[in-house]
């Protein structure tokens, strides 16, 4: 989902502890390492996970250092998948199945022979389908270390979070109500204790 060309909805997160002296150093490298890969069209593999340019889909090489507009590091998290439609595959499997039967003089498949005629056929068809992409944007002010990633499905920002710490190194924590509040007692010289200790009102008995 994007952040810069519109509205959306958005999930934030914290970057758990300091930045390493070197952080800005091996930046490139680290993105470069987990860059999106675009899906080749004789390979097998079903998905592919990267960091690409924000403002292009298309670009993963980051040659002129796109991601960086200090103090904040702007990406799209792109994801493409291969998918086959459930009946496609049965109607290929089946006509797989006849052809074979027909040309060994067989009556029936055993279940064995079925499921390598199905994974076969699973195989090729794998090759000719076109990916279907997306793209959700984030942006990271390193030196607060707040994290907005535009997605609240929870597969998803699940899939962000352990990307993201493969990447960098750097643990991030979902921002809820709870965190928010900690965060301000913290700033102000409070115990955070204090939250623990609080419980849900109600407005209408209050009333």
């Amino acid at each position: 989902m994007g952040l810069i060309s519109g509205s959306g909805s958005f999930t934030r997160y914290l970057a758990d502890g300091t930045l390493p002296e070197n952080f800005m150093e091996v930046l490139s490298e680290k993105i470069a390492r987990y860059s999106f890969r675009v899906l080749d069209e004789k390979s097998i593999a079903e998905r592919s996970v990267g960091w690409v340019n924000i403002m292009d889909i298309f670009d993963n090489r980051f040659a002129g250092l796109e991601f960086l507009k200090e103090p904040y590091i702007a990406m799209s998290l792109r994801v493409d998948e291969r998918k086959i439609p459930s009946t496609a595959l049965k109607q290929y499997c089946l006509e797989a199945e006849e052809k074979i039967k027909e040309a060994e003089n067989l009556e029936y498949l055993p279940k064995t022979r079925r499921s390598d005629i199905k994974e076969g056929v699973r195989l090729r068809l794998l090759k000719r389908a076109i990916p279907v992409s997306r793209c959700n944007d984030m942006i990271w002010n390193y030196s607060t270390g707040l994290v907005i990633f535009g997605c609240t499905t929870n597969k998803l920002c699940d899939e962000f979070m352990e990307f993201f710490l493969q990447t960098f190194d750097i643990q991030l924590q979902a921002i809820c109500p709870y965190t928010l509040a900690t965060r301000f007692l913290e700033k102000e010289g409070a115990s955070p204790d204090i939250v623990d200790g609080l419980n849900p009102s109600n407005s209408q008995e209050e009333q």
